[in-house]
């Protein structure tokens, strides 16, 4: 049995991880243990932090389970908590209450139940009205009883502030109710929220003014607090990640919004919230693309099918959205004894465009370039800066892109390849700097890359400079789907950096890791690039690849990368229904990200691993690997 002290240390361990499957298993074994072994006063700290893990994680109907565990604790032994915890409970009596509304299994009888009992609770420990006539009307209103809602509602604003009560949720969800109701001026004049911030605001009434501000045909205000709020988010709940799909879709931004599902989007295109997350999110994605479907039905989305359902374009996927939202909308209307949802969502594909959003560039966020957009720009600076720019051309970020191209006929007509060359690619980094790209534009870059390629490989160029290309130009090739177009450039570089590699004689500096010369680094690099579109156009030899190059980083501390490629490398394999060698990979991800401190990175290895194990069938695995872990 672990003593008192161990177990504090033991939950405090998991609460560093982040939300999602590893900490939610964790916490699940800590409890399991505890609830089997003791001590039994840590019940209350290990029944609290599931259910966060839950809320927050991994939505499940389990978290009513735990919290009912958690309620007659509290009754038959309170000594077991103390302030902190027994006001712990009361606030997550809240999250229980409101996620009733997610799960359309929970009937209206099981519902009245659960809210006379949190009143009647929160009137013995004299906790006020405030919290249960909340949860009255955000219940109400969800069902559709709209006059107890706004009973309800006069009656929670009536209250006041309130310890019971989060300020910023309070001033977020007046705002939404504006919007919700049309009532957009009225949101502008409210604002977002200052003050008493929490881990859902302001993020959330940003996303609800970028919406009101394209109602009032305000783009550049939109874009402005579309960007604050990505400035404020760690990570997306398929709600906050489907506001920001209908709001840049809406807002005529259809590359950005299909940009955004690509980046953050896989586990709302997985389904993997509660009923209700489920629901919201394809609502917003029908309502972001129904205005789109006869002039851009045909646009590519760069998305991965459904199982057999195709998502390719804008039309399949709409399509797709709509499909496997009507069945929720139904079981939520025979909650609610109306058709309220389903109501919604037929409203949802009757919306048209909303003002042309204009998204901020040259900054983190929403309307940023990518992160390779932003280095490839960097590098084309860099290599300037080195006497290898075009002589005469003004700053990079303030030329458009026809000069360089007068440049490259200039070079050309007088034999200069490598000038040439280093035109064409410092004008891809120019489209790619300017913020999210359309699909022509993508192709118009990776038309400049292919014609870069041979006259700076062919004219002398550094490997660290073609490195670079390839790495910026990779993304890109991957986007328009001529991934194939990487292979003579990847082997010309991968011989190029051999060649270069100088005999060992000490550390040249600059960027490498502590310990690697700059010129192995390169190699490693152009090995790494064969690895990955290896792994990316389904080459046999890609792992056996990974396998050598894995060992090669880890003679040289180069675990990041080791651990980097590693992950790339379990995705292709579970991909290709290579469970344990994907499982295998993930572990060995996560134990290189561990010394290095990476909390996230490792969190999302492990993350993948328990879900691959759980998968397969492998739970008492799970277990195994918890039990290291702990």
């Amino acid at each position: 049995m672990w003593s008192t002290h161990e177990a504090a240390q033991k939950i405090a361990a998991t609460r560093d991880l982040p939300y999602g499957s590893a900490r939610t298993a964790a916490m699940e074994y800590i409890t399991r243990t505890l609830e089997r072994e003791g001590p039994e006063s840590m019940l209350p700290e290990a029944y609290l932090n599931l259910v966060e893990a839950y809320v927050f994680g991994q939505p499940t109907p389990a978290s009513f389970a735990v919290f009912s565990k958690l309620l007659r604790l509290y009754d038959a032994h309170p000594e077991h908590f103390d302030e902190f915890t027994a006001r712990t409970l009361f606030w997550q009596f809240k999250w229980i209450i409101g996620d009733m509304t997610a799960y359309p299994q929970i009937s209206k009888e099981q519902a009245r139940e659960l809210l006379d009992e949190m009143r009647r609770r929160y009137r013995l420990a004299g906790m006020g009205e405030m919290a249960p006539d909340r949860a009255e009307y955000m219940w109400a209103a969800h069902i559709g009883e709209d006059e107890a809602a706004e009973t309800w509602r006069a009656r929670w604003l009536a209250h006041g502030e309130d310890e019971m009560d989060c300020g910023s949720c309070r001033h977020g969800g007046i705002l939404r109710d504006h919007v919700t109701d049309g009532e957009f001026e009225a949101a502008v004049r409210l604002g977002a929220p200052t003050e008493d911030l929490c881990n859902r605001e302001p993020a959330a009434s940003h996303r609800q003014l970028a919406l009101a501000y394209l109602h009032l045909e305000d783009g550049e205000a939109a874009g402005r607090h579309l960007l604050r709020a990505a400035a404020h988010r760690d990570q997306y709940d398929p709600d906050d990640l489907g506001v920001e799909f209908e709001v840049l879709a809406r807002g005529q931004n259809l590359q950005a919004a299909f940009d955004l599902l690509a980046d953050h989007g896989k586990r709302a295109l997985d389904l993997a919230g509660d009923p209700g997350d489920n629901r919201n999110f394809l609502r917003y994605i029908v309502a972001g693309l129904a205005w789109a479907l006869e002039d851009h039905g045909d646009m590519p989305t760069g998305l991965r099918p459904a199982g057999q359902v195709e998502r390719s374009t804008l039309k399949e996927l709409y399509d797709w959205a709509l499909a496997e939202s009507r069945p929720l909308a139904q079981a939520f209307d025979r909650r609610a004894g109306n058709t309220r949802f389903s109501e919604s969502l037929e409203a949802a594909t009757e919306l048209d465009a909303l003002a042309p959003i204009v998204l901020p560039t040259g900054a983190d966020g929403a309307g940023s370039a990518s992160s390779a957009s932003s280095a490839g720009a960097d590098a084309a600076a860099g290599a300037q800066t080195q006497g290898e720019g075009v002589e005469g051309a003004t700053p990079l970020s303030f030329t458009p892109v026809e000069s360089y191209l007068a440049v490259v006929r200039e070079h050309e007509a007088a034999g200069a390849s490598l000038e040439a060359g280093l035109a064409y690619a410092e004008a891809a980094f120019l489209v790619l700097a300017g913020g999210p790209v359309t699909g022509a534009q993508a192709l118009e870059v990776h038309g400049f890359f292919e014609k870069a390629w041979p006259l700076l490989a062919d004219s002398g160029a550094t490997p660290a400079l073609l490195a670079e290309v390839v790495r910026v130009w990779a993304p890109v090739a991957e986007r328009v789907n001529e991934l194939e177009a990487l292979r003579t450039p990847v082997g010309e570089l991968q011989e190029l950096a051999q060649q270069a590699l100088a005999p060992a004689h000490g550390d040249q500096g600059g960027d490498a890791a502590p310990g690697v010369r700059p010129d192995l680094l390169t190699v490693m690099q152009a090995q790494d690039f064969v690895a990955r579109l290896s792994l990316a156009t389904g080459d046999s030899a890609g792992q056996q690849l990974v396998d050598e190059l894995v060992e090669i980083y880890r003679e040289n501390e180069c675990l990041e990368r080791a651990a980097r490629l590693l992950v790339v490398a379990a995705e292709a394999a579970a991909a290709a229904g290579l469970s344990e060698l994907a499982i295998g990979r993930y572990e060995l991800a996560a134990e290189f990200f561990e010394p290095l401190r990476l909390k996230k990175s490792r969190a999302a290895a492990l993350d993948a691993c328990i879900e691959l194990l759980r998968a397969t069938g492998q739970e008492h695995r799970v277990e195994a690997l918890l039990a290291e872990l702990m």
